[in-house]
């Protein structure tokens, strides 16, 4: 986006000359961008900037954010999905409890039936691609609300959002801002995924001292986002920026309409797809793993799927297809897709 690349050439130039250099800046994000994102996409709650965190990814913070609980904290997590919760966990030597969603209930996410003092919730869901309504939500903003437990909601497809009843926010549900932490990043709505910039929201309502036990941390450990990066963050926000995403989240939202078409016409059961740039497609042969599925495509088809056993043992009947690409690429892998399983 021209608006973006601008700010960020500008940027450059601000770095270049002693009166306009920029050095180490606030660890926890530039004002700017605060106030930009407060007014575009929290503007109907109460937030301020010292709630919002600007950071460099959220991979990165959605396992950095579990230095802030007590190491003897259990973690839920709600299976198939991004394999990274489970991953840092690990690397922290955090106790997890594992729960599975069920194909049978549309892989909606599964309430725990015993008390965990931190849940991962990812919505639009990442691997499945489905997003959760407000009643799936409200359900388990209320399990927390009930077991004192803080939901680290994984909310980077947000853009892609669209249908009625879905919403952008957990914080639409009400009581979430009390036991929910909501990541955001700009590598989806604004292609950032070579630049790095990520926001998320911890509301002062989960506890009194939970931002300044936060900010020390972040002082101590993170030097904070690129300036660079987060002046072109801040551009996304322009008129013709939002213009421009807006066009790129229908378009990625079309391409991933033709896949599931596609396998639809196969005989494939696939879900996802409607506020998500991505499909979960099923195996037909139940003796196939996924990873079988993933040589085939890659080998034979010249095509890259992800094999759904990276995201947790129910993920093995499954693979992951992303629509991320142009409209071009998408029916040329089609077209290879179709050849081989009509031939």
């Amino acid at each position: 986006m021209k608006p973006v690349i601008d700010a960020m050439h500008r940027a450059v130039e601000d770095l270049s000359q002693m009166e306009t250099f920029h050095g180490y800046g606030a660890s926890s994000g530039y004002d700017f961008l605060k106030k930009a994102i407060l007014k575009n996409d929290y503007a109907k709650f109460h937030f301020s900037t010292d709630e919002i965190y600007i950071s460099n990814g959220t991979k990165t913070d959605v396992c950095s954010i579990l230095e802030l609980f007590d190491e003897n904290a259990t973690i839920g997590i709600i299976g198939p999905i991004y394999p990274i919760y489970k991953n840092g966990s690990l690397c922290l030597n955090r106790k997890i409890r594992f729960f599975s969603s069920k194909e049978e209930e549309g892989f909606l996410p599964t309430i725990p039936n015993e008390k965990v003092d931190i849940l991962y919730l990812c919505s639009p869901n990442n691997p499945i691609g489905i997003a959760y309504d407000e009643n799936t939500l409200k359900k388990i903003v209320e399990y927390a609300i009930r077991n004192e437990t803080i939901i680290l909601f994984d909310n980077a497809y947000y853009a892609f959002v669209h249908s009625q009843g879905i919403p952008k926010s957990i914080y639409e549900i009400e009581g979430a801002e009390k036991v929910a932490i909501e990541f955001r990043s700009f590598s989806k709505s604004a292609s950032f995924t070579g630049v790095r910039c990520s926001y998320f929201v911890i509301p002062n309502a989960i506890h009194p001292s939970i931002n300044d036990v936060w900010k020390k941390r972040t002082i101590n450990r993170f030097n904070g986002a690129d300036y660079i990066a987060q002046r072109g963050a801040e551009a996304s926000y322009l008129e013709e920026s939002k213009e421009e995403i807006q066009k790129n989240m229908k378009d990625y939202l079309v391409h991933t309409k033709i896949l599931k078409e596609a396998f639809h016409d196969l005989g494939f059961t696939v879900y996802g797809g409607e506020d998500s740039p991505f499909i979960w497609v099923k195996n037909k042969e139940k003796n196939v793993t996924s990873w079988d599925i993933f040589h085939l495509y890659l080998e034979k088809l010249n095509i890259i799927i992800t094999p759904g056993i990276i995201f947790g043992l129910e993920g093995n009947q499954f693979f992951r297809v992303s629509g991320l690409a142009s409209v071009e690429t998408i029916q040329k892998a089609i077209e290879r897709i179709k050849r081989y399983y009509e031939s």
